[in-house]
């Protein structure tokens, strides 16, 4: 992280940037992360801890190389929601959205 911030670049692409870490440092991390994009700076992350999505203002979902949803946290869970789960979590949005399109996919196949 140091590295990448050390040009004090506009935009900053992270993989999967909290794997492994602990839990507390993950806190930290998005705290940092949260300072950087306040200031200006457009932070690309790559993750699949749903958790961390929200820490995001707009998503992408994607699943099978093709683009599942894209908005807002709320607006993706939303889309995602039904009458038994009106509200789900962005765990439970995603995992409907990808079986929804697995199914499209091998009905399609």
């Amino acid at each position: 992280m140091a590295c990448a911030l050390m040009h004090e670049p506009d935009i900053l692409f992270l993989d999967e940037p909290t794997s492994g870490v602990d839990p507390l440092e993950r806190r930290a991390f998005w705290n940092r992360i949260n300072a950087l994009a306040d200031r200006g700076v457009t932070i690309m992350v790559t993750t699949h801890f749903m958790d961390e999505a929200e820490y995001c203002d707009r998503l992408v979902l994607m699943s099978l190389g093709e683009i599942l949803a894209t908005g807002s946290p709320s607006s993706i869970r939303a889309q995602a929601g039904d009458e038994e789960q009106p509200s789900p979590s962005m765990q439970e949005a995603f995992i409907r959205l990808v079986r929804e399109h697995e199914a499209s996919t091998r009905r399609a196949a």
